[in-house]
């Protein structure tokens, strides 16, 4: 009996202070559009990616958000998962400048200009330069291999991207079908190769990457990393000092240096 009069007092409260009917206006994310008429065709995987590389190699300035989530294989064989949120701003072929926010709070920010590398690592007010000629095709694979430091995406900073979506080395791609991500439909194309199971969500608009998996096959445990993306775009925002570096009071300078590794860096993605 109390627990009917509670429900009652609470239906009385609602109504006596107007509470509001929902938004009249839909949210697009929840509302799926109808496909185009269907023609009996559907598109080879491999289409699908060439389109999308062929798109994105054919802009030479690149601004995206991703939230990430990687996992991590302990000792015991549990995984964990860890979150990051990042954006990249890419002006070829020279210019790069991310920021990457993890769950434990703790932020890196990183500029490429000509040649000089940069980053800090915020709380902890530590930042390091290194030099490297060639532009962003040379420096990354350097950066992420010789060094280990987590570029947010460097498939899609990759120097050949269809060598490394449609080459020699995979061993099957196939069209999955049409998926709804985040508000668009997207073509689900899964992509084998040595060492990696990959799937990619391609937009069926602008042919930008809505989603990307990957399942690092030889690592023990096989760990996990996804990617979803927001906010492409084909112009940078207007910020004069957008690829620019100046060290905050008090940040400490830090040697950066090559480090030896067993196994890839699989935080950034790499496939």
């Amino acid at each position: 009996m109390k627990r009917f009069l509670l429900l009652s007092a609470l239906v009385a409260l609602f109504v006596g202070c107007g509470a509001q009917s929902p938004a009249t206006t839909e949210d697009v994310m929840w509302t799926p559009s109808a496909l185009a008429d269907d023609d009996g065709e559907l598109p080879e995987g491999r289409e699908v990616v060439q389109g999308m590389v062929d798109f994105m190699r054919g802009h030479q300035e690149l601004t995206v958000e991703a939230r990430v989530t990687y996992e991590s294989v302990q000792e015991s064989g549990q995984k964990l998962q860890f979150d990051m949120l990042q954006r990249l701003s890419v002006r070829k072929p020279d210019q790069l400048a991310w920021v990457t926010l993890r769950d434990d709070a703790t932020v890196d920010k990183a500029w490429y200009d000509k040649g000089r590398f940069k980053m800090i690592r915020q709380p902890a007010n530590m930042w390091g330069e290194v030099f490297l000629p060639g532009g962003i095709n040379v420096a990354v694979p350097v950066l992420v291999d010789d060094y280990m430091i987590p570029v947010p995406l460097p498939d899609l900073l990759s120097n050949d991207p269809r060598d490394l979506w449609l080459g020699d080395e995979i061993t099957s791609i196939w069209y999955v079908g049409e998926a709804w991500v985040d508000g668009e439909w997207t073509d689900h194309v899964a992509i084998r190769k040595p060492g990696a199971d990959v799937q990619v969500w391609v937009g069926q608009g602008d042919p930008f990457p809505a989603k990307m998996a990957i399942v690092y096959t030889e690592d023990e445990g096989m760990p996990g990393y996804t990617a979803r993306f927001s906010k492409w775009s084909t112009t940078l925002p207007t910020d004069p000092a957008l690829f620019e570096f100046t060290p905050p009071p008090g940040a400490e300078k830090i040697d950066v240096v090559p480090v030896i590794h067993e196994q890839p860096q699989s935080e950034g993605g790499a496939a």
